[in-house]
């Protein structure tokens, strides 16, 4: 019989701290300075290509190490200021040292090589269209400490938090509301306890999400009801963080959002495009695409900011894996008198992806999964699927991925428009358009 203490699973230590000298050969997919070190990977947040520095290797990354700078020997000839006085130690944004020119080449080839490494060229390029419009929503994390809430964003590489006064990158409404709710979470959160604060702008006012594993108990909802009123918010609710399903503590008002006149008051926590533009430019993307189209399919549709748009000019199915948001969509539809135009599905597309039957009644699709992207819907889509598909992604992985099915399946890449919602971060938003022959 093996003793308890052989049963026991090993930690790995951490690995000891070593001071190089590199130089950066590129910049990588994520924003950091990529070098070498005996063979293996260095990440160095921060460094540019062709920039030589002293660094502290750290933690371990997959096979490679972290770095620390501690000297940068030589700037790089694309280094500018950062605008955001928080930039070199908030890892929010990777690459505010970056100027524009070589920015906009790194963000273009980070679709570049996702297509490229499934062998996929869109017949059609577009330029990447950067939204200058602030980010409308912000999830900010917060710690507890014996003098009060540290609120902020993980600093680059590592899960400290660097406590912020202003959010370059954001509207005023999100940024200009952080003292209030450090105030707040300094009576709600005890010291060492860690939770997330979403808070996002609507017509009616802010909405707050508190993502927290501890319940809520009597003393801090009548607290929170009390600082909603100070300053006029709109919603406040709470997630624990094993659970899926939002408790709303306070509505004062139902924080709506105006899509193209008509109101929708998405549930708390549920997925919004960061920009009001962005989101515009692409719902004019698909609009123009699926010209003609008479019944289309609006898959993984969230909460309709782009099944509402379409409701009217053609019928529209939308389906959603969230009971919650497709209420709300159809709440909204029915308010603007679109019940006949656009109807909402519960259905978890991961698990139970429209068959080839289901599909076949559709003039097009759009497309529009989460980063996992949706291989399983792909493949069927690429079997028995319409002529027309608009896929809308924020994964160019998860993009080349399902095209390459798409493209297997007989559908032309006719255009690819890349849309830069995140200024200076590794996210991309892509608009495609597929179409093939009866």
């Amino acid at each position: 019989m093996s003793s308890s203490w052989s049963q026991r699973r090993k930690r790995k230590r951490p690995p000891v701290p070593v001071e190089v000298d590199i130089k950066i050969d590129r910049l990588g997919s994520g924003g950091d300075g990529i070098s070498e070190h005996l063979g293996k990977p260095v990440y160095a947040p921060g460094l540019l290509p062709g920039e030589k520095a002293l660094v502290r290797l750290t933690n371990n990354r997959g096979d490679g190490r972290i770095a620390e700078t501690i000297t940068r020997h030589s700037n790089s000839v694309d280094r500018i200021t950062p605008a955001c006085l928080h930039a070199e130690a908030c890892g929010g944004c990777s690459v505010q040292h970056l100027s524009s020119s070589a920015y906009s080449e790194w963000k273009e080839n980070l679709l570049t090589k996702a297509l490229s490494s499934k062998g996929l060229v869109a017949e059609r390029r577009h330029p990447i269209i950067q939204i200058e419009d602030g980010r409308r929503r912000l999830r900010f994390a917060v710690i507890g400490t014996s003098t009060g809430a540290v609120l902020g964003f993980n600093s680059k590489a590592s899960r400290k938090i660097v406590g912020i006064e202003h959010c370059y990158v954001a509207i005023p409404e999100l940024t200009d509301i952080a003292p209030q709710i450090r105030s707040l979470l300094s009576n709600l959160l005890e010291t060492g306890e860690t939770a997330d604060v979403e808070v996002r702008n609507s017509v009616s006012g802010l909405d707050f999400l508190l993502v927290r594993t501890r319940e809520l108990n009597y003393q801090e909802r009548i607290e929170i009801a009390s600082w909603m009123s100070d300053f006029d918010g709109a919603r406040f609710a709470w997630l624990p963080v094993d659970n899926d399903i939002p408790e709303i503590i306070i509505e004062r008002r139902p924080p709506s959002l105006d899509i193209n006149g008509m109101s929708v008051t998405p549930p708390p926590g549920a997925f919004l495009q960061p920009t009001a533009a962005g989101e515009a430019f692409m719902a004019k993307f698909i609009a123009a695409r699926l010209e003609g189209s008479s019944l289309v399919a609006d898959l993984f549709s969230g909460w309709g900011a782009f099944a509402l748009r379409l409701a009217g000019s053609m019928h529209v199915q939308a389906y959603e894996g969230s009971e919650l948001m497709i209420s709300s969509l159809n709440q909204a539809a029915a308010a603007a008198g679109l019940r006949g135009y656009v109807t909402g599905f519960t259905r978890d597309l991961e698990r139970q992806p429209l068959l080839e039957n289901e599909l076949s009644q559709f003039d097009a699709i759009v497309l529009d999964p989460p980063r996992s992207g949706a291989l399983k819907q792909s493949q069927l889509i690429a079997a028995g699927g319409p002529n027309r598909i608009v896929y809308l992604s924020c994964n160019p992985i998860a993009l080349a991925r399902d095209a390459q099915v798409l493209v297997n399946g007989g559908y032309q890449f006719r255009e690819a428009q890349p849309v830069d919602q995140f200024r200076w971060t590794p996210h991309l938003e892509v608009a495609c358009l597929f179409e093939r022959e009866n």
